[in-house]
C-alpha cells in the first residue's frame, strides 16, 4: 500500500448486527440465519485488534492481529486460514484476507469493509462470485 497505516480508524470498532433490509435472495448467498461483527482494540497487545465473527451456526475469534501481518486461525468453515487485515485511508476500507492452508490450490476470499454513519458494509469476493451485506452498529 502507498500509504502506511498502523492505526485502524475508531469508526470501525463496535459491535454491528446484520441488517434485516437486505433482500431475501441476498441474505441466503451465505446461510447464517443470525451475524453480528464486533471489531474491537486488543486488551492484551498494544496496537493490535480482535474481530469476533458470531452467528448462530459457529463463531470465528481473532485475537490480538495487527494490520498488515499475517496469522494463522481457524476459520468459518472449520479449516486453518492465513489471514491477513489491511486498511486502506484512500478507499477508507479494511480488507481482510483469507487462504486455507491446507489447499495449495485456494485463490482465497477477499472481505472488504466500509463504514458509513452506523452502518457497516461487507463485500465478499471469491472468484467471480461476490456479494454484499449490510450491518447496523448496536
Amino acid at each position: 500500500m502507498a500509504n502506511e497505516v498502523k492505526e485502524l480508524p475508531e469508526k470501525f470498532i463496535g459491535s454491528f448486527k446484520l441488517s434485516r433490509s437486505i433482500n431475501w435472495l441476498l441474505r441466503k448467498m451465505i446461510s447464517f440465519a443470525s451475524v453480528t461483527k464486533v471489531f474491537s482494540h486488543s486488551d492484551e497487545t498494544k496496537g493490535a485488534y480482535n474481530l469476533c465473527n458470531l452467528s448462530s451456526k459457529k463463531d470465528a475469534i481473532y485475537k490480538n492481529w495487527k494490520l498488515e501481518e499475517e496469522f494463522q486461525a481457524e476459520g468459518l468453515d472449520g479449516k486453518m486460514h492465513k489471514i491477513k487485515f489491511d486498511f486502506d485511508p484512500a478507499t477508507e476500507s479494511l480488507k481482510e484476507t483469507h487462504i486455507r492452508i491446507d489447499d495449495p490450490n485456494d485463490h482465497g476470499e477477499t472481505y472488504t469493509y466500509t463504514v458509513d454513519g452506523d452502518t457497516l458494509a461487507l463485500s465478499m469476493a471469491n472468484g467471480k462470485i461476490s456479494c454484499k451485506r449490510y450491518f447496523i452498529r448496536e
